[in-house]
C-alpha cells in the first residue's frame, strides 16, 4: 500500500475498528484481506497479505518482523516467533522461460490449533502443521507437520512427540 494521506487514513481506520475485537496491531505492520476470528496481537514491522485470504483464529501472537503471504489459516493458540516467514507460493522453475517471467504456483497453508513456530523458521507452500506442534527456531518447513511432533532443521524433521 502506497504511502499516500489517503492510504495512511485508512490504514489508521481499519487497526482503529480491529481494536473492538481485541486485534492489537502495532506500527509499521501492513495487512490487506484478512480475517480475525477473535483476539490477536501483532507486533511491529511485520507484513500479512492474504492471497486471497488470511483467516486467524482466537488468540493469536504473532512477534516482530514476520512476512505472511497466500492462502492461510490459523488454528487458536499461535504463537508466532520474531522473524517467522510464511510463504503461500513460489515461482515455476520450466525450462525456456526466465525464471523471473515463470507463473506463481500457489498452494494454502493450514497451521492448527495451539502451534508454536519458532524464530526464523520458514513455512513453505502447500503444507498442514497439526494441532499441539512445534516448529524450532530456524526450522524451513516444506512437508506436513503430524499433530503434537516437534520438528527442527532444514528441511525440518521430527526429533519427537510432545507427551503428557
Amino acid at each position: 500500500m502506497a504511502k499516500s494521506i489517503k492510504n495512511r487514513i485508512k490504514l489508521f481506520l481499519e487497526k482503529t475498528l480491529l481494536r473492538f475485537k481485541n486485534v492489537k496491531m502495532y506500527n509499521n505492520t501492513v495487512f490487506s484481506n484478512i480475517s480475525f476470528n477473535g483476539s490477536a496481537t501483532i507486533e511491529p514491522y511485520c507484513r500479512l497479505i492474504g492471497e486471497p485470504k488470511i483467516i486467524v483464529g482466537n488468540n493469536f501472537y504473532m512477534n516482530a518482523h514476520c512476512h505472511i503471504l497466500g492462502n492461510i489459516k490459523f488454528g487458536d493458540n499461535v504463537m508466532l516467533g520474531p522473524k517467522v516467514v510464511i510463504w503461500g507460493r513460489d515461482h515455476g522453475m520450466e525450462i525456456g522461460l526466465p525464471m523471473n517471467a515463470q507463473p506463481h504456483v500457489n498452494k494454502p497453508i493450514v497451521i492448527g490449533e495451539d502451534v508454536w513456530i519458532g524464530a526464523g523458521a520458514i513455512i513453505l507452500k502447500g503444507v498442514k502443521i497439526g494441532n499441539g506442534a512445534v516448529v524450532g527456531a530456524g526450522s524451513v518447513v516444506t512437508k506436513d507437520v503430524p499433530e503434537y511432533a516437534i520438528v527442527v532443521g532444514n528441511p525440518a524433521r521430527i526429533i519427537k512427540k510432545r507427551t503428557d
